[in-house]
């Protein structure tokens, strides 16, 4: 017999094989049922107040022993109102929660959150949340990518454009004036626009946007620092910035 509704209801396999027990064995006692529903001895008493509980086991004593039997299989009916009748109390207790969770969650919502990392490992860590925070269709915003991280990091990040490309990710990018070797490799990508900043700027320094998130990058021959915030206003404001960028610098 196929008793996994049973278990859909409520009651645990052990509650299953005593009450199974009890409707085929009729009033008994424990060392019936410890028999018959080949469970442990020292477990019995605690699944069977369960199922009192329930109402779906009843006891009465005969000769200073407590002798159980199965409640009606009609009683299931029952056992389920009960639990219907549970549930839209917890929901209406819920309800009357959630002001106070969504309230919770605003707050949280509100505050700026930032995070630091390191070296290549750090910038795999932000490149991979760019293409699990972007979807199709969305575009991520480069400003000043310098010569030296295209040195370092060419491989990783050309790699890193065919896995953003085949996700449908468009990619602006406002290049350092000597970092054209490696624009005009960017232009040949799909899904790319490049510029570039006047010849008398350059910078070790970059910031990239995704979403609601602001990468700020600082990176030498032997380490690179970075800072990441998420925040839809500072966001807002840095995608402001690269507008701004992009309508006056060149092609």
């Amino acid at each position: 017999m196929n008793t996994k509704i049973l278990e859909e209801i409520g009651l645990t396999k052990t509650e299953i094989k005593i009450y199974l027990a009890l409707l085929k064995l009729g009033q008994t006692t424990t060392t019936s049922i410890v028999r018959e529903a080949k469970i442990h001895a020292s477990k019995v008493y605690e699944f069977l107040d369960k199922l009192i509980q329930k109402g779906l086991v009843s006891y009465v004593i005969k000769s200073n022993k407590k002798c159980f039997t199965a409640a009606e299989p009609e009683n299931l009916k029952e056992f389920l109102r009960e639990k219907e009748k549970k549930i839209k109390e917890q929901e209406q207790e819920v309800n009357q929660l959630m002001p106070f969770l969504n309230a919770i969650r605003k707050e949280n919502e509100n505050a700026i959150k930032s995070e630091v990392y390191e070296g290549l490992r750090g910038l795999k860590s932000i490149y991979e949340k760019i293409l699990i925070t972007l979807k199709k269709g969305e575009t991520q915003y480069i400003i000043g990518a310098p010569k030296i991280a295209n040195e370092l990091l060419e491989g990783f990040v050309l790699d890193w454009h065919k896995k953003r490309i085949k996700k449908g990710i468009q990619c602006k990018y406002i290049y350092d004036s000597n970092v054209r070797k490696y624009g005009k490799v960017r232009e040949a990508m799909k899904l790319t626009e490049i510029r570039y900043l006047p010849n008398n700027i350059t910078s070790p320094i970059w910031i990239e946007v995704f979403g609601e998130y602001v990468m700020l990058g600082h990176i030498k021959k032997h380490n690179a620092i970075l800072f990441l915030i998420q925040d839809k206003e500072i966001a807002k404001g840095y995608l402001d910035y690269f507008q701004l960028l992009w309508k006056t610098s060149k092609k």
